[in-house]
């Protein structure tokens, strides 16, 4: 299948990429079926973004939330709701009155909307990280910005879907996966050393809070029984050694 676009001046030919690539349309990462230069110039464009299946696709978690796909407008420049990244030109925007939505194309389209972390345990897609995740040790990905994620149904484990991005990105330059492979492995592949990461330092906090809960108690003590508010804070940190 050929098609013609704006985004390039030769037409565009759908066959699967021989590697990840970065998308002429909305600047994101790509990987698997997608539309090339059928000139040989290193010209990528997403399925979704070159020939979008819907023009107007409804919002993954609202009935209500109606989204429309744009070239350009004033939707450019604001964060994706899924990924957090900037949106560079094409892209879905919501029609609401109440709240504006950005949304690239491949996050909105392309996303699982599962992936296997290990045998028996199925992260889900979500509006929402429900604990910190996994690979970024945040909740939000910044500052106004929460960002989709893949979340356990116990809400214990998430990962952000931009996080699982960069982890696919980073074993893409580290020469681990050509763009034959399914890029959402890499979940498989880290989530049992997240998930050790993630219990040691639950326990390592849960020390600290004991150790400091354990200092504020003697100092308590040590004022009740000599009168002295301030003895008890050099023979706290001797008792416990800093």
């Amino acid at each position: 299948m050929e098609i013609s676009n704006d985004s390039h001046h030769h037409k565009l030919t759908l066959k699967h990429a021989n590697c990840p690539y970065y998308c002429g349309g909305c600047g994101q990462l790509g990987f698997g079926l997608t539309y090339v230069c059928r000139e040989g110039c290193n010209f990528f464009l997403h399925k979704e973004c070159g020939k979008p299946e819907k023009l107007i696709i409804k919002y993954p978690f609202s009935e209500k939330c109606v989204m429309k796909f744009q070239d350009g407008g004033s939707g450019v420049d604001s964060a994706c709701d899924a990924c957090g990244k900037k949106i560079q030109r094409l892209h879905y925007r919501c029609t609401c009155t109440f709240v504006k939505r950005n949304v690239h194309p491949c996050c909105l389209v392309r996303y699982e909307k599962t992936l296997d972390a290990i045998r028996g345990l199925t992260l889900h897609l979500r509006k929402v990280a429900a604990s910190k995740c996994l690979h970024c040790r945040t909740i939000d990905l910044r500052s106004k910005v929460r960002g989709w994620a893949y979340v356990s149904p116990c809400g214990t484990y998430s990962y952000h879907v931009a996080c699982v991005m960069e982890m696919i990105n980073t074993n893409w330059k580290n020469g681990f996966f050509t763009g034959k492979n399914d890029p959402f492995l890499i979940i498989k592949q880290q989530f049992p050393e997240d998930m050790d990461q993630m219990h040691k330092l639950t326990v390592v906090h849960k020390e600290m809070q004991t150790k400091k809960q354990a200092k504020a108690i003697l100092s308590v003590l040590y004022h009740v029984f000599t009168g002295n508010p301030f003895g008890l804070v050099g023979a706290a940190k001797s008792y416990f050694g800093n």
